[in-house]
């Protein structure tokens, strides 16, 4: 018999026969499988509405907190229907969101750009509905790769937030606290939109009076804010000094130390790593892990050993984002990656040995293979491929 279960009614024991979405997209290796961990509750909940379960292959009772899934009075035509609504709604979740939020974003700094009031309430709403996505670390992540070139700044604002809450969950923070961070993350660089964009957009080196404009845009931003009178004094900070660092050597008042709060601390830290791997005008984009080889090398005297050491360990060895070479030759890119099994993450077979594009693309769960069978043998440069992560990312979690 099999039962269509809400995800909140789920136990470790039953086993999971469908999803109300495409099995593609989703960390679980098998069409089909019991849950066996409080990890898979959890990453059911964080994807799913409902699940169907079938009780002959479970090890415990599921009458109890389900209805039959195919019985005389639910159709199998009203069930698909049912699925394949849901399922819609949950595949469009990644990108379509991401997309509605970057587009309200944009607007946000466009009203700050032409001296219009800042709605303040609408950030607010944004920001809300990141912080509901932030008890799944890897649709943050997963989201944070799908970049929208067609509006830069927009885009580098919503992925700084999406780091800044996805790393302050990860700390521990209470939800409170998580949209403070996401709401300065919005906010980060909305005095650059008083900065000539012949500035922002030179490629290659500023010059001293160049850069002299640019250092302006946290203090420009942190009067924009304070003008609307309905910022938090804590948001205003982060504004104001996202750019400073612990040894002294930030802008634009030199803080050192103490004096540079976690929560700047964070949303900096966001922001560096955005910006590296994002290209622009003056360099192309680092890959994830010679962003954080980067940040480990040179920002750790900025950002500080503790909070560097907790960056990389949310990021993990191989980030969400990152082009592998596997073993067998074949070439992935790490899909997903849990604290768990950082060494071993979901990947998508994106070429094989010879570099020949692989269609379908494959998503294949190291973590539940032997060692010996599949595993990571490297990073590679996706430009020698030719691979475009965020075009993947877009087509397998859906417009």
């Amino acid at each position: 018999m099999r039962y269509k279960v809400n995800v909140g009614d789920l136990q470790t024991g039953m086993y999971v026969t469908e999803l109300d979405r495409p099995w593609v997209g989703t960390p679980f290796l098998f069409q089909g499988f019991l849950i066996e961990s409080d990890e898979e509750l959890e990453q059911l909940k964080a994807i799913c509405v409902f699940v169907v379960i079938d009780e002959a292959q479970s090890k415990v009772a599921v009458g109890s907190v389900g209805k039959p899934a195919y019985d005389s009075t639910t159709s199998a035509q009203e069930n698909a229907h049912e699925l394949e609504n849901s399922s819609a709604r949950n595949t469009e979740r990644p990108a379509q969101a991401r997309a509605n939020v970057q587009q309200n974003i944009g607007q946000l700094l466009a009203s700050a750009k032409d001296g219009k009031e800042i709605d303040i309430k609408e950030s607010q709403r944004i920001i809300a509905r990141l912080v509901q996505q932030s008890v799944n670390h890897n649709l943050m992540m997963q989201m944070s790769n799908l970049r929208n070139r067609q509006d830069r700044d927009a885009g580098h604002s919503l992925n700084t937030a999406i780091l800044a809450i996805a790393f302050g969950k990860h700390l521990g923070h209470s939800e409170d606290r998580l949209r403070l961070l996401g709401l300065g993350a919005i906010l980060h660089d909305i005095g650059k939109t008083r900065t000539p964009r012949e500035i922002l957009n030179k490629p290659g080196k500023l010059t001293d009076e160049e850069f002299a404009v640019i250092k302006r845009h946290p203090d420009e931003g942190y009067e924009m804010l304070k003008a609307s009178d309905n910022v938090p004094d804590e948001v205003l900070n982060m504004v104001r000094y996202h750019h400073e660092r612990v040894d002294g050597s930030g802008y634009p008042n030199g803080l050192k130390g103490d004096e540079v709060s976690l929560s700047v601390g964070i949303i900096s830290i966001a922001d560096a790593y955005e910006t590296l791997t994002t290209d622009n005008a003056y360099q192309p984009a680092f890959t994830p892990v010679e962003a954080m080889q980067r940040l480990r090398i040179t920002g750790t005297d900025g950002f500080g050993k503790e909070l560097m050491q907790d960056f990389m360990r949310f990021m993990g060895l191989y980030p969400v984002g990152s082009v592998v070479k596997l073993n067998s030759g074949d070439i992935a890119i790490v899909f997903s990656a849990d604290q768990k099994t950082r060494m071993r993450p979901l990947v998508m077979l994106v070429r094989d040995s010879k570099g020949t594009e692989i269609r379908p693309h494959r998503l294949i769960n190291l973590a539940v293979l032997p060692e010996s069978k599949l595993s990571i043998s490297g990073i590679v440069d996706p430009r020698k491929y030719a691979i475009d992560t965020a075009t993947l990312f877009e087509k397998e979690l859906g417009q």
